[in-house]
């Protein structure tokens, strides 16, 4: 699914996550989840599972829902994503002045495995937004953001004109 203006509030843009990779996520905690209750189920007294496999099952466990791709929501006041299975709220305003840079998911790491790596990060000090390649329309998403974050400095300096607060080198001239 590409990314939306919400028909109930048509000031908010959504970008939610790609169906293949929740389907693949899903399918991946499933069979994770199985394999554990089935070697719990059919485990022999005489030979126990071993720590390591519950090690590798959880590691997958946490990676899957690592990757899990969480909606981002994108309004004229902020920009908000759920974080780890909707237990947190990211809330990013855009007059607190956000970053907006490319960096590499998981250390560079799919890069080495030809797999679309590059991450959008929109950080503030309230937190960090990350569009991934598991998400649609990166593009939309950069344009959306610079666009209210122009928005957000415009309304803040025209707040400061109907003030009367004049800028700094206005002042010394005065």
């Amino acid at each position: 699914m590409a990314s939306f203006r919400d028909p109930l509030q048509p000031e908010l843009v959504r970008f939610p996550g790609l169906w293949r990779t929740r389907i693949l996520a899903g399918a991946g905690l499933f069979f994770a989840a199985l394999t554990a209750v089935l070697g719990w189920w059919f485990a022999s007294p005489t030979a126990p599972s071993s720590w390591k496999e519950n090690t590798v099952l959880l590691g997958l466990a946490l990676w899957l829902a690592a990757c899990w791709p969480r909606e981002i929501v994108c309004g004229p006041v902020a920009a908000e994503q759920r974080q780890w299975l909707g237990l947190r709220k990211v809330r990013i305003r855009w007059d607190e002045d956000p970053a907006l840079e490319r960096k590499q998911e998981f250390l560079g790491l799919g890069r080495w495995l030809g797999l679309a790596a590059s991450v959008i990060e929109l950080s503030s000090p309230a937190g960090v937004i990350r569009h991934t390649p598991r998400h649609a329309d990166a593009e939309r998403f950069v344009q959306e953001c610079r666009r209210r974050m122009e928005e957000s400095q415009q309304r803040r300096a025209a707040a400061g004109r109907a003030t009367g607060a004049a800028p700094a080198a206005e002042k010394g001239k005065q």
